[in-house]
């Protein structure tokens, strides 16, 4: 059974390769994108829709971001226009490059915390949990505001986001944050004061589905 792609042209399936004396995990291998919510499938899928001028935004201003190392970028559109398709591949590039980086909807996102409680110590677990989406290097929060908020989604979400865009400001980490609607009609205020910080950018973009009908 190989432990990376089929014939992959790096490591030839084995999943890690020698550098001088030691041994790293191929970029490829399933075990580079362990965690991050994404896999090395998602890598080519931009590369496959049609070249339109809102998916050229969206990717444009995502290589901005990840160019920049820092930032963060609120992108509103309908749907089927590439917006997670393009945030996915971005997140796989990353993770081959060593950075850490997580993708996850605003639903998986909240449950994962809200299962904190339900492990060992599940105080302590919350705690990790929440402080690794406050803090990790990258981080796309999909299908913002889809969701019914219950107190402990706003809650959790808006310290979540407040952090990111402390972080975002004092150039520590990189923030993606997706919508089919604005900021104003998904947030609370403060938040979406933090969000249209001047240092940030918020896209607002229309689009046709690319999914076909």
């Amino acid at each position: 059974m190989s432990n990376c792609i089929e014939n992959c042209p790096i490591c030839g399936g084995e999943g890690y390769v020698f550098i001088g004396d030691a041994v790293k995990t191929c970029e490829n291998s399933p075990a580079t994108f362990a965690g991050t919510g994404v896999g090395y499938a998602d890598l080519a899928v931009p590369d496959t829709l049609p070249k339109t001028k809102a998916l050229g935004h969206i990717k444009a201003e995502i290589d901005a971001i990840v160019k920049a190392g820092f930032g963060m970028l609120y992108i509103a559109g309908g749907y089927g226009i590439g917006k997670t398709v393009t945030a996915k591949a971005a997140t796989a590039r990353l993770a081959q490059k060593g950075v850490r980086g997580i993708y996850a909807r605003q639903s998986q996102m909240i449950n994962r915390l809200r299962s904190a409680y339900d492990e060992p110590a599940g105080q302590k677990a919350f705690a990790e949990y929440l402080k690794a989406y406050c803090t990790i290097d990258w981080l796309v929060i999909d299908e913002l505001g889809r969701d019914r908020m219950t107190d402990f989604a706003r809650e959790s979400l808006a310290e979540i986001i407040d952090a990111r865009y402390q972080g975002a400001i004092s150039k520590r980490n990189m923030t993606v944050l997706i919508s089919n609607d604005k900021p104003e009609d998904v947030l609370q205020p403060y938040l979406i004061d933090r969000v249209r910080d001047v240092k940030n950018k918020v896209l607002i973009i229309k689009g046709e589905s690319l999914r076909g009908g």
